[in-house]
């Protein structure tokens, strides 16, 4: 028996002649039909989790973009935001003058350290003067000292009284006594030598 419907879609023919047969379930193929239902289950079960953390992530998005765009409303964040804008600038202020304080005592140090080799240097050659300078003063002085003993004892040996001769003793001396000059230096009223060696 055949059966038209016809519709605006088209004509459709069922047959009557169909046969549908369904098999007998044993064991194994409800087993496999129960495996079946729990893995499309399962599947159903974690879509559904999974489902419901996207909802999840997508509202804690949202609260915290919410929250972000209350604080960059809120005048005490914009104050933290300059006041740190500020702190970054002083410290890189600092940073540079403390750079720029150790370069200058590095050369401070630096200079000092050439002064006080000069110094050491002019120390040095100080000492060696006065070395030499010592030398020559005991030399002067042991001069000195030689040159007085030596007129210390002139002036005592002409001090001391010799003998006088007699002219006729020395005949061919020519002289007379008075035209001899006096061996003796000049007395003062003390009787000592006004003549002496400052």
């Amino acid at each position: 028996m055949k059966i038209l419907l016809s519709s605006a879609f088209g004509t459709l023919q069922l047959q009557a002649d169909t046969v549908v047969s369904i098999a007998a379930r044993d064991g194994y193929d409800l087993m496999v039909a129960v495996a079946a239902g729990l893995i499309a289950a399962t599947f159903l079960a974690v879509l559904l989790g999974l489902l419901y953390l996207f909802v999840q992530a997508r509202n804690t998005v949202r609260a915290v973009e919410r929250i972000r765009r209350s604080l960059l409303e809120d005048p005490a964040v914009e104050s933290l935001r300059n006041t740190a804008a500020n702190v970054e600038g002083i410290s890189e202020v600092v940073r540079d003058e403390v750079t720029e304080l150790t370069r200058s005592l590095g050369a401070v140090s630096e200079r000092v350290q050439q002064a006080s080799d000069r110094m050491e240097e002019r120390i040095e050659e100080f000492n060696a003067l006065m070395e030499v300078v010592q030398s020559e003063a005991e030399g002067v002085f042991l001069d000195t000292a030689s040159t007085a003993r030596g007129v210390r004892s002139g002036v005592n040996r002409l001090g001391t009284p010799r003998p006088a001769r007699n002219d006729r003793e020395d005949p061919d001396d020519g002289e007379s006594p008075r035209d001899r000059p006096d061996p003796s230096p000049p007395h003062g009223a003390s009787g000592t030598p006004t003549d002496t060696m400052p």
